[in-house]
């Protein structure tokens, strides 16, 4: 197994890209996609015409691509100034993330190359909400890649969306390579295997949305036996030895924060896991207040409560915290966007925050969504989409240590 990792912190932090967050990140991807027989794309948002274009160039010499994305009605509608690299005002452009994913959406189903786009349309919500666009409501949330080559298959999970109109933002991203006994391989395999049997094609997407909601559609779960070790997906459809697989994933980060003896650093856009969605969960700031005096702890975000319309949680997490005095809390907004745990030589690296949100699980929840003035209810399971890797490995852990280090120097007290 040969593990990499990519990091990216924007010089200029007020300007939105054309080529998304991280150009840079951008490039390095495309640049290990190279020479791929087949490439499966999960992400949370899928339209980056930089990205489309090599994918495109991909299909053309055979390469076999699958998309798996949300509908367009997770888009936001706001129109952006993009612009290129000189970040001259005469070269900016303006353009909504909805407008440039309708674009690379209907590319792809007038294509002839053989790209599959295929939507995955599961919402998710706790409380009551209104179902309306843009709205913030899709469950896959991940942004994971897997490529299938001659020699091999790269696993790759991203804290970037690498999508258009995205902000500038400092992110991360994880390559590890394997054969068809790696665990990461194993489960991606397994985890695309599934969301390809229970996604929609964008044709048949259409088509159904025409006589239903998104929040008519449902899956069902399957129990997977954890052989996988270090290496999860969480997604409504996924349980490990029976437990929601939310649930199972945020006992192991709590078991890594229990095990630390010198020290942890929390780099996440969101963090306030503390009063859970199911009340016999533990949580991360409980587990943290438990460690050892000794264990030098820092956490490092993008969002204070009042960046959130739900500001609760991270207020209560930020005093919890702030009260012990091996706890250090830095911020820098709106730029912190990487998505991972150091303990001592330990790195957990995943694509979802830190918040009761990820980790909650519920086999039969109550959701209401209100349309047009109309409530409407269906019961269903409450998960995030997200992957997560807990690594062991010196030079990856060195690695995401160094761009903690970068991040937090430049990031201010609270």
């Amino acid at each position: 197994m040969v593990l990499k990792s990519y990091h990216y912190i924007p010089e200029n932090t007020k300007k939105h890209h054309i080529r998304g967050s991280s150009p840079t990140l951008l490039k390095k991807l495309t640049e290990e996609l190279e020479g791929a027989k087949k490439i499966s794309i999960s992400f949370f948002l899928y339209n980056n015409p930089y990205l489309h274009t090599f994918i495109e160039e991909m299909a053309k010499n055979g390469c076999e691509i699958n998309i798996y994305t949300i509908p367009l009605n997770g888009y936001d509608v706001q129109k952006k100034r993009l612009y290129k690299s000189n970040y001259a005002d005469k070269d900016a452009v303006e353009t909504s993330k909805l407008e440039y994913a309708q674009k690379v959406y209907d590319k792809i189903l007038s294509s002839s190359f053989n790209i599959n786009l295929n939507i995955f349309p599961y919402t998710y919500i706790w409380k009551e909400q209104r179902f309306s666009r843009g709205s913030d409501l899709y469950s896959l949330h991940n942004k994971s890649i897997l490529a299938e080559f001659s020699d091999g298959w790269k696993c790759i999970t991203s804290s970037c969306n690498f999508a258009l109109g995205d902000p500038p933002h400092s992110d991360s991203f994880l390559v590890i390579n394997g054969d068809s006994n790696n665990n990461a391989v194993r489960i991606f395999k397994e985890y695309f295997s599934i969301l390809d049997q229970i996604s929609l094609s964008y044709s048949d997407y259409c088509k159904y949305s025409e006589n239903y909601y998104d929040f008519d559609y449902s899956v069902s779960v399957v129990n997977l036996k954890d052989t996988f070790i270090t290496d999860y997906f969480t997604a409504p459809f996924i349980k490990y030895d029976g437990v929601g697989s939310n649930r199972y994933v945020h006992n192991k980060i709590l078991e890594m924060i229990k095990s630390a003896q010198e020290r942890i650093y929390i780099c996440s856009q969101h963090f306030g896991d503390i009063l859970p969605f199911n009340p016999r969960d533990g949580s991360i700031v409980e587990a943290l207040k438990k460690v050892e005096k000794k264990v030098d702890i820092k956490v490092l975000k993008q969002t204070r409560p009042w960046h959130q319309a739900s500001p609760m949680r991270t207020d209560k997490t930020e005093k919890e915290l702030r009260i012990h005095s091996n706890i250090s809390q830095k911020v820098w907004h709106p730029i912190v966007h990487d998505k991972f745990i150091i303990v001592d030589n330990k790195v957990l690296v995943t694509t979802g925050n830190f918040m009761p949100t990820q980790f909650a699980w519920s086999d039969n929840r109550t959701m209401k969504y209100i349309v047009g003035g109309e409530q409407y209810e269906r019961v269903r399971v409450f998960s995030e989409v997200n992957s997560y890797h807990f690594l062991e490995d010196a030079h990856i852990t060195e690695n995401y240590e160094k761009h903690f280090n970068h991040l937090w120097e430049k990031s201010e007290c609270f």
